[in-house]
């Protein structure tokens, strides 16, 4: 019925029709070439085409005449089609008016179903199809002209049944001729009725068809589709309902599901969840395993919505339950695989930090013979700036495990900023000097009270420093600049150094992230230090930010940390040095089965004057120990034979050994070592021990050195 040439009438969102005999077509989208195509499409049909480009224009298009076929954009700005939708059959007017949605991406199986609820007829996808978007309209304005057939039908039966009723008045009177010919025209009309019926009969069929395609969409969808009643009854489940739980859906109630589909673990919580929501009348969503036909377990995760009347009042409730059985597997194994990841990170460090120890001793040991300028000493300077370099690789890979897992614990002290920093420039003084930077402190008058944990702080800041000296060709300016503003000390670390790209500003704070453009310039590392000052600060209650005008142009790291009030009546810190007393030599007891680590401990004590004996584990340990009654006994905690738990049980219970000086000396880090307490030492420390760090601890009483 559409060969007709140039039998449409064309308006515009402005325009009025040419005619209103033709059957009106609303095209509504926020697109002009769209619409433009739609009437390419339609041109030909004996149509009138009406544009509207956004919902609101379409409404109100409506309420200005009637329309067979509405064509409606799914995804238009403002107003999308379903809310459009929505509102345009809520109108006692619109309600029967088919709608054809138009989309251009694949709408998800809830957004069909929604479309269908709403009175869509069908989905039309974008790119257009002309010979089936021309069928679809061509079978719907036939509808309509049969609809509207039928008004016209009714109403002439209406004005037959008067005129018959003005024919019998006449038949009464006078004219039994006229009586004849009204009664030849109801008998036109019962036949015109009987037509009509036939056409509102298709028309019912029509709709069957539209039902059956409904539940066709839901049997093909993977996830178990459902309805329910207001109270939770199931009214309707998809063909997944049954090849999975292997029982009937209608009638189910939640308490039955519950009971005997879900896990005993997450039953009784889902139920009083569920209960809930339906009492509400919210929407809701879960997670739980819902036993299979086959006896097996599988999790799901069910989301529901409800849908309600005109009034507001729930009617129905449509849901879909998915299974996640595989997600939930491959998230077990992410976390599998992300736990042996830590462990073998712990194992690493101690690996790396058992060689390293032995390694620093003998630096040391070179330092305390003293070798003759030249290029050995030249060597042991090498070593021992590389030696530092490693610990501190292996100490920064852990210490980002540690913080990832919230194993990290801080210390909180009252400090300054002064002695947080000139800290962190002791620490990296040789990498400075060694690239020959200068470095320029600038601090306020007034000291910067802060709080935290000294040496993560020293940490951050000596990170910042090493970044800098790293990335700075040599010989240049590296300043450090401190202030108050705003209720924070603000901390600036500057350098003349490589830069860095604008895109780069913030992913240089991610673990692992190096500048590509700068690889040639940096002395080493893992691209995890300025990870670590994120971190740490935000731990503090602190925060950074990079700045960098581009390469070649150096950078800028801005510290802030929040200042700390003084307390009234606070003590003040007591200085390490404080502390300690120069107790003299002292006997030391080394027992460790690392036999390069002890005895060059050993002899790196002796040079200094201490007598040292080396026990290679601790039941050797236990036997000198006993005879020579030393002051200091320095344990490793890994020993074969007896471990140094045990070692330091045996040590305390003797009553000599209630004053020694008890060490924990391993390559585990507090955090890494077993749950085991270390309830019997005095100190513990992790391997290569600086020789400053092992001069204080000898010269410490037990008690001191707990604290």
């Amino acid at each position: 019925m559409g060969n007709a040439t140039c039998n449409s009438t064309y308006t515009t969102t402005q325009g009025a029709p040419m005619s209103d005999d033709k059957p009106r077509i609303l095209l509504v989208d926020d697109q002009p070439a769209r619409l433009l195509s739609y009437e390419a499409i339609l041109g030909d049909l004996p149509l009138t085409l009406v544009r509207a480009n956004s919902g609101e224009e379409a409404l109100h298009r409506l309420m200005a005449g009637e329309f067979a076929v509405i064509l409606l954009d799914v995804n238009m700005p403002g107003m999308d089609g379903f809310e459009t939708a929505s509102l345009i059959h809520q109108h006692p007017r619109f309600e029967k008016t088919p709608i054809i949605f138009v989309t251009g991406v694949h709408v998800t199986d809830l957004d069909q179903l929604r479309g269908y609820k709403l009175g869509a007829f069908d989905y039309v996808y974008i790119p257009v199809v002309p010979e089936i978007l021309r069928s679809k309209i061509t079978v719907l304005v036939e509808l309509y002209n049969h609809r509207r057939e039928l008004q016209h039908l009714n109403q002439s039966l209406a004005n037959a049944n008067l005129n018959l009723e003005q024919a019998y008045t006449l038949l009464r009177n006078e004219k039994t001729r006229e009586l004849q010919a009204l009664n030849a025209t109801l008998e036109q009309a019962n036949t015109t009725l009987e037509h009509t019926n036939r056409t509102l009969q298709a028309e019912s069929h029509e709709r069957g068809l539209a039902e059956e395609r409904m539940r066709f969409l839901a049997d093909t969808i993977p996830s178990i589709v459902w309805t329910c009643a207001p109270d939770g009854a199931v009214t309707y489940a998809n063909r997944n309902w049954h090849d999975y739980y292997g029982i009937a859906a209608p009638g189910v109630t939640p308490a039955y599901l519950t009971r005997m589909a879900l896990h005993a673990d997450e039953a009784e919580v889902v139920f009083r969840y569920v209960s809930d929501s339906l009492a509400a009348g919210r929407a809701f969503e879960f997670e739980a395993r819902h036993l299979g036909s086959d006896g097996s377990y599988s999790w799901f995760i069910t989301r529901a919505v409800p849908w309600r009347d005109a009034r507001g009042e729930v009617a129905s409730w449509f849901g879909i339950t998915t299974n996640i059985n595989e997600q939930k597997q491959m998230m077990e194994r992410l976390r599998d695989s992300d736990r042996r990841k830590d462990e073998f990170l712990a194992i690493l460090g101690h690996e790396l930090r058992n060689p390293l120890a032995p390694i620093r001793n003998a630096v040391e040991v070179m330092r305390l013979i003293g070798l003759p300028s030249g290029p050995l000493q030249t060597m042991r300077d090498m070593i021992d700036r590389q030696v530092n370099q490693l610990t501190r690789l292996v100490d920064d890979l852990l210490d980002v495990s540690r913080i990832t897992r919230g194993k990290i614990e801080l210390l909180h002290e009252e400090l300054t900023l002064a002695e947080v920093l000139e800290r962190a420039i002791e620490v990296c003084r040789p990498q400075l000097e060694a690239r020959e930077l200068t470095l320029q402190l600038t601090l306020p008058q007034a000291p910067l009270p802060i709080q935290g944990d000294v040496t993560r702080l020293a940490q951050v800041f000596g990170n910042l420093l090493n970044n800098a000296a790293k990335y700075s060709p040599v010989q240049r300016p590296v300043e450090i600049e401190a202030a108050a503003v705003d209720g924070d000390a603000l901390v600036i670390v500057r350098d003349r150094g490589v830069g860095i790209p604008p895109e780069m500003l913030e992913r240089i704070f991610q673990p692992f992230t190096q500048v590509e453009a700068t690889r040639g310039y940096a002395q080493g590392g893992l691209g995890i230090g300025l990870a670590l000052v994120r971190q740490l600060l935000e731990l503090h209650g602190g925060r950074v930010e990079a700045h960098s005008e581009g390469l070649g142009l150096g950078s800028e790291f801005r510290v802030r940390l929040p200042l700390s009030l003084p307390q009234p009546g606070t003590a003040p810190v007591v200085e390490p040095e404080a502390q300690t007393a120069a107790c003299g030599l002292r006997r030391v007891l080394i027992a460790d089965d690392n036999a390069d680590a002890a005895a060059s401990l050993a002899l790196m004590l002796r040079l200094q004057g201490h007598e040292v004996q080396i026990a290679g584990d601790g039941v050797e340990a236990l036997e000198l120990a006993g005879r020579q009654h030393p002051d200091v006994v320095l344990l490793d905690l890994g020993m074969p034979r007896m471990d140094g738990y045990e070692t330091a049980s045996r040590l305390r219970a003797a009553p000599w050994g209630r004053e020694l000086l008890l060490v924990a000396l391993t390559g585990w880090s507090q955090g890494e070592t077993s749950q085991r307490p270390l309830a019997d030492f005095d100190a513990h420390r992790v391997k290569p021990i600086a020789p400053e760090d092992l001069a204080a601890l000898l010269a410490l009483r037990p008690e001191i050195a707990a604290a």
